[in-house]
C-alpha cells in the first residue's frame, strides 16, 4: 500500500486514479521517453508497454527504474510516443548551469540529436547572458549590421524587403507576384526574345549578332531570368554562358545573385565559375554568402566544395560555423558490383561443362568423349560477368572546406571537427 500512496503523491495529490498494477521488475531502461498525460494532473514517463487486449481500457507504461504502471484510460488526458532522448534532455536541460559554455555544449547535444527548438532555447540563453556572442547569433540566423544584431527577419524587414511564400522579396517583386498571370506573360515574353537573340549569336550574320549582344546587355528585369537561363547559362557553348553571368550582372535583384552563386557551384567550367562569383556587388556578399551556406548541405561532393571556394573567395567570416559542419560530409553512391559467376572447365575426356551442366551440342560433346575430336578444337566462351548495383553511404573529408576556413581564421586544426568548435567557442567567451 505505501508503493500506491507514492504513487498518489507522485500525481500532484489529486483525485485517486484507479491503479491496477505497481510491479517492479529488473530490466534495462528502454530507448523510449514515452509520455502519458493524466487527466487529473501529472505525467508518467518511460515506455508504453500496453498489451494488445487492454489497448483502450488501460495504459502501461514502464518507467526508467523498472516499475510497470497501469492506470485506466479514461483517466488519461493523452499519451505520446517519443525516442528516449527527449526524457534525457529534460533530465540534463533542469542540470545545466547558466554559464556560456555549459549552454553551449547542451546546444551542441541538441544539435546531435537533431532537437533544433531545443537547441534554438540553449543558444538564445546564450544570447540572454552574452548578447554579443557571435557563434550564437550566427546558428540563430541573426544578422549583424551597424554593430547590432537582429534576426533575419527583422533585418530583411528593415532593409525594405517582405516576406512572401516564406521568401525576402522586395515590394515590386511581390507585386507582380501577386499580378501572377501579368508576369507570367512577361517570362513568356522574355524566353521568347531570349531565344530568338541566342539563334542570332550563333548564325551567320555579323548584323544581327551585334543587335543580339546590344539587346543582352540592355536587359535589367529579374523576369527576363528564367529566360536567359534556358538560353545561356544552360548551353554547351561557353561564350553564351559567359554572357549570361555578365548580363547578370546588371540585374539589380537578389533573384540574379542566386542564379550567379548557381552558377559559381555547378557550372562545369571552373573559370566560369570563378567568374560568376567575382560578379557578386560588395553590397551583396551577406545575401550571397547564405546562398553559398545552403550548398554546403548538398547531396553532391563537388557542390560541397564548390561551395566552400566561394564562400573562400567572398572572404566573409560569417560562414565559419557552417564551414566546420562541412568539414567532413556523407553522400550516397551507387557502385556497379559484380555478381559471383560460375566457371567454364574441360574435364576427363574432353568434356567441357560449366556449373549448370554441358555446354557443348550433344553431338560435339559425344566426338569428344569419344576421341573423335581433340579437345584443342574447342574454343571456350569467355565467362559473361554479370553486375548489380548497390548504394553505398561514404563520410569524405572536403579540403576547399578546410582551406576556406583556414583562409577566413588564419588557424588550422585539420579535419578534427571537435578543435575547431572549441576554438570557435574561445573566440566568443
Amino acid at each position: 500500500m505505501d508503493k500506491i500512496d507514492m504513487l498518489h503523491r507522485f500525481l500532484d495529490n489529486s483525485k485517486r486514479i484507479s491503479v491496477i498494477m505497481l510491479t517492479m521488475i529488473s530490466l534495462p531502461l528502454s530507448l523510449r521517453a514515452d509520455l502519458v498525460r493524466l487527466k487529473q494532473g501529472g505525467e508518467l514517463r518511460g515506455k508504453i508497454v500496453t498489451n494488445a487486449n487492454e489497448v483502450g481500457y488501460r495504459v502501461c507504461v514502464r518507467t526508467v527504474t523498472g516499475a510497470i504502471i497501469t492506470v485506466h484510460k479514461k483517466d488519461v488526458e493523452f499519451e505520446t510516443r517519443r525516442p528516449l532522448y527527449y526524457e534525457t534532455y529534460e533530465l540534463k536541460s533542469r542540470l545545466v548551469p547558466e554559464t556560456v559554455e555549459a549552454q553551449w555544449e547542451m546546444a551542441e547535444w541538441c544539435r546531435e540529436q537533431r532537437l533544433k527548438r531545443q537547441q534554438e532555447i540553449h543558444l538564445e540563453k546564450m544570447l540572454a547572458i552574452d548578447p554579443d556572442h557571435e557563434v550564437a547569433h550566427r546558428l540563430l540566423g541573426h544578422v549583424e549590421r551597424d554593430g547590432k544584431w537582429a534576426s533575419l527577419e527583422e533585418h530583411m524587414l528593415d532593409q525594405g524587403y517582405v516576406k512572401h511564400r516564406g521568401r525576402y522579396i522586395t515590394p515590386e517583386e511581390k507585386m507582380l507576384l501577386e499580378h501572377s498571370q501579368e508576369e507570367r506573360e512577361r517570362q513568356s515574353e522574355w524566353m521568347a526574345k531570349a531565344s530568338l537573340w541566342a539563334s542570332w549569336l550563333t548564325g551567320r550574320l555579323d548584323k544581327q549578332r551585334e543587335i543580339a549582344l546590344e539587346n543582352f546587355r540592355g536587359i535589367d528585369d529579374p523576369l527576363a531570368i528564367p529566360g536567359l537561363q534556358r538560353h545561356l547559362g544552360e548551353q554547351e557553348n561557353r561564350d553564351l554562358r559567359n554572357l549570361y553571368i555578365e548580363t547578370l550582372s546588371q540585374i539589380n535583384d537578389s533573384s540574379a545573385i542566386s542564379a550567379l552563386v548557381r552558377m559559381g557551384v555547378f557550372d562545369g567550367d571552373r573559370g566560369l565559375r570563378m567568374r560568376a562569383i567575382e560578379k557578386i556587388p560588395e553590397n551583396q556578399i551577406n545575401f550571397a554568402v547564405a546562398e553559398f551556406v545552403q550548398h554546403l548541405r548538398d547531396s553532391q561532393n563537388v557542390v560541397v566544395r564548390r561551395a566552400a571556394t566561394g564562400l573562400r573567395t567572398l572572404g566573409s567570416s560569417k560562414a565559419v560555423p557552417q564551414l566546420i559542419d562541412a568539414l567532413v560530409t556523407n553522400h550516397s553512391y551507387r557502385i556497379k558490383v559484380p555478381n559471383p559467376t560460375t566457371g567454364v572447365s574441360i574435364g576427363p575426356g574432353g568434356a567441357v561443362s560449366s556449373g549448370g551442366g554441358s555446354i557443348l551440342p550433344p553431338d560435339i560433346q559425344a566426338a569428344l568423349l569419344t576421341g573423335v575430336m581433340s579437345p584443342d578444337n574447342i574454343i571456350l566462351p569467355p565467362g559473361a560477368q554479370s553486375f548489380h548495383w548497390e548504394t553505398v553511404n561514404i563520410a569524405q573529408q572536403n579540403p576547399e572546406v578546410l582551406e576556406a576556413l583556414k583562409s577566413l581564421t588564419s588557424v588550422d586544426f585539420g579535419f578534427d571537427e571537435r578543435t575547431w568548435k572549441l576554438w570557435l567557442l574561445s573566440q566568443n567567451t
